[in-house]
Parts: structure tokens; sequence; C-alpha cells
């Protein structure tokens, strides 16, 4: 078990630092064939909170604090909705959906997504927070639409980069927190999340040093195949 959550947060760094977001998704490819789906994406999230940290630090000059607060705090609130609900939920059917979300998520990237920046209405704007904060809560993984919110919101990559990651660390430690208080998380799941961090933490440092050898666009390719095969594979079994 140690060795796949090492393997794995290795994998979800150097995807992270390559690509610019994935860490949860590729995680959560594995952890819940190790733990129950709640606990998975407790501790993903957890281990996502200090790679987000960097990220913050890295971009501190260009984060855009008021994009922040409004989507956040509809977050949280749909966050601690979705995740005291999906305690009373059956676990194997939340597995089966889980399964089908992958897939869902591996053709949008595939064929759908152009990471482009277009300004949503405030309609779209709402869905996409509401959704991707449910999404968050039963999966630990809620980034996809709001790459698309803050793309929109946000005018270069420098301030969309500081400014998503101040958002999606701010939620990680609220979301971490709950689940604790929950007893989602709790001592004994400590020693994987700190195996993670630092598993983590050296394929971020790794994807920084060879960046700029691999080919970022047939990684994300051969990510999201391996997204929608994991979906399969939850879906089935």
């Amino acid at each position: 078990m140690v060795y796949m959550i090492l393997g794995i947060a290795l994998l979800a760094g150097l995807v992270q630092g390559v690509t610019g977001f994935g860490a949860s998704i590729v995680m959560m490819m594995v952890f819940p064939h190790i733990f129950a789906l709640l606990q998975a994406a407790g501790i993903s999230t957890a281990i996502c909170t200090f790679l987000n940290l960097v990220m913050v630090v890295n971009y501190r000059q260009y984060i855009n604090i008021k994009k922040i607060i409004p989507p956040a705090i509809l977050y949280i609130l749909v966050c601690s909705i979705t995740i005291t609900l999906a305690t009373t939920v059956n676990q194997t059917l939340m597995k089966k959906v889980f399964g089908i979300f992958l897939i869902i998520l591996a053709i949008y990237y595939l064929f759908i997504d152009k990471g482009e920046r277009k300004k949503l209405s405030l309609i779209v704007s709402l869905i996409c927070i509401v959704v991707s904060a449910i999404c968050d809560g039963l999966f630990g993984i809620g980034g996809p639409l709001m790459v698309l919110y803050f793309l929109s919101q946000t005018h270069n990559t420098h301030e969309y980069l500081g400014t998503i990651s101040l958002f999606f660390m701010i939620n990680c430690i609220y979301n971490t927190c709950f689940r604790i208080y929950n007893g989602i998380i709790t001592i004994a799941h400590l020693p994987y999340i700190a195996i993670g961090v630092v598993s983590i933490m050296i394929g971020g440092l790794i994807a920084s040093r060879i960046v700029d050898k691999l080919n970022g666009a047939f990684l994300r390719k051969l990510t999201y195949i391996m997204i929608g095969i994991s979906g399969i594979v939850n879906l089935l079994f």
C-alpha cells in the first residue's frame, strides 16, 4: 500500500508540474482501490493542499483576492453540504457514480476542453462553482469547471495560476478540516498523507527539472486516457 501511494503521488506531482493541474485526478484513479471512496477523496485533498501552497508562494504577487472571496464562500457552503450528505450514501453506488464521473472527465478533456479564455455569464459561472463543489465534496476533484471559471475571470496566465491556486488551497484546508470533524479522515490516515505529501513534492521538483524535455500535450492525453480506463474499472468492478 505504501509503495502504491508513493508511486501515484509521485506521478501526480509530475503531471501537475508539467501540465499545471490534475494531481487530485491522478491520485483518485488509484486511491479508491486502497481506501473507501470518501477517505480516498479526503486523503487526496489533504495531499494537494501542500502542492497548492507551493503554487501560491510562487505566484503570490499575481493573486487577485477579490476574484476568490465570492466563489470561495459558495464553494465552501456546497462542499460542506455535499460531504455531510455523502456519509449517508451507499459507497458501492458512489463508486459506480465515480466511475461514470471519471469517464465523463476523460471525454471532456480529450474532445471538448480547448483551454480557451472565454467570458462566462453569471448563470454559467454559478453552475461551474456549484457542480465543482459537489464533485469536490464527493470525489475530491473540483478542478475542471473551476479552471473554466477562473480563466474567464483573470487576464493572464500568472494571475490565473496564482488566483486559482489560492482558491484551491483555501478549500483544501477547509475540506480537510471538515472531513476530520466528521470522522472521515482520522489519525490513522496521517502517515499516508505524510507519505503522499513528500512524494508529490518530489514529483513536482522532478517535473520542474525535466518539463522542457517532455511533450506536455502527449502526457496530458495519456493521463486522460488513463482516467477513462480507471473510470471503466470503477464502473465495472
